[in-house]
């Protein structure tokens, strides 16, 4: 997944922080859902679905759960004209916690589409899980499992770089 990122582009986390950030929100995930004997980890396509399958492998080297992953696809670009679709095999959502994963939360447009198609599954709860949180919400959606929180002007964007193996190579703003 080569990117090509402009010059101006600084590293705001390299992938030891983005690793330590990760540890930390696997815990908070088990925290959350204490209670549960599986949980369902959806990521959103593609970011998200990398920090989704980063935070199972972490899941379960804390903790012998039952974990379930799967993704699902929105239309960035154009949001209102598709409906978001789940992949994977994802089988039963009912009564059981899902948590929905999404490498950067900018407006908060993307996770309000992908919520309305978690709402007919009927799972027990919902959490939202971001590795970076803007502050540029237009919709009332906040995440309850934040990496990092940062303030940057509407121009700014931020991109998470993962390699080839879905790994993490680092955090840019520009």
């Amino acid at each position: 997944m080569s990117v090509i990122l402009p010059d101006n582009a600084q590293k705001i986390l390299d992938r030891q922080q983005i690793e330590l950030k990760i540890d930390r929100m696997a815990y908070e995930i088990l925290e959350l859902n204490h209670k549960a004997q599986k949980i369902v980890l959806l990521g959103i396509e593609e970011g998200g679905f990398f920090l989704a399958k980063l935070l199972m492998g972490k899941i379960k080297s804390i903790k012998d759960i039952e974990l379930e992953i799967s993704s699902i696809k929105v239309n960035k670009t154009a949001p209102y004209q598709n409906t978001p679709s789940i992949k994977g095999k994802v089988t039963d959502f009912q009564n059981l916690p899902i948590v929905l994963i999404d490498d950067v939360g900018n407006s908060g447009l993307t996770l309000f589409q992908a919520l309305q198609t978690l709402y007919d599954l009927t799972p027990i709860s919902v959490h939202v899980a971001l590795l970076i949180d803007r502050t540029h919400k237009k919709f009332p959606i906040d995440a309850d499992i934040v990496g990092l929180d940062m303030a940057t002007t509407l121009s700014e964007h931020i991109h998470v770089v993962f390699n080839k193996s879905g790994k993490p190579e680092g955090v840019y703003v520009y």
